[in-house]
């Protein structure tokens, strides 16, 4: 597959009452990937289907792989951890496929990092995505959509950062 180098970054955050360090214990428990950002998505065309991950902690250098539900299609990723330095950044590559309904897959290179931060008593959750490679270029990415590209991003990341936060509060009350 040719892929050409490409920039397109997206950032979010929302707040939570859990602390950094339990921010960072769930984001860092793969197999709760599928609860936050699957079971509880606001949409069944946008969510994680499945994670087939280590149990345990993810550190530097844990793969995993997982697929998606996209509006078009389904997702094929092959992640690794790059970065964890608890309890502030976390930060996961992925190379994905996208087996689309009705065009040609799409490979794509994403990485999603998650900068944790304390903020009053819990912490602020910002979430970086950005798109560094792939085969080409759909028209959502093109110059002219993407600032509706760009709203419909941040709205479905900030729901799954809610579903983020709100799992870590559960689990530090009990």
């Amino acid at each position: 597959m040719q892929q050409r180098v490409f920039h397109f970054r997206t950032q979010t955050s929302v707040t939570s009452t859990a602390s950094p360090a339990g921010v960072f214990d769930t984001i860092t428990d793969l197999r709760a990937h599928l609860e936050w950002s699957g079971e509880r998505a606001e949409d069944d065309g946008f969510k994680l289907l499945d994670v087939d991950a280590p149990d345990g902690v993810a550190v530097v250098g844990t793969e995993f792989t997982s697929t998606g539900a996209n509006f078009n299609g389904t997702f094929h990723d092959r992640s690794v951890i790059t970065v964890a330095d608890p309890p502030r950044v976390f930060v996961i590559d992925t190379d994905a496929r996208l087996d689309r309904k009705h065009a040609k897959p799409w490979e794509v290179h994403f990485e999603h990092r998650y900068d944790i931060e304390p903020e009053a008593d819990g912490s602020r959750i910002t979430y970086t995505e950005t798109i560094s490679r792939l085969n080409y270029v759909p028209y959502w990415l093109r110059w002219w959509f993407r600032p509706i590209s760009r709203a419909v991003i941040d709205k479905a990341d900030r729901k799954q950062l809610r579903n983020l936060a709100q799992l870590a509060e559960e689990r530090a009350r009990g």
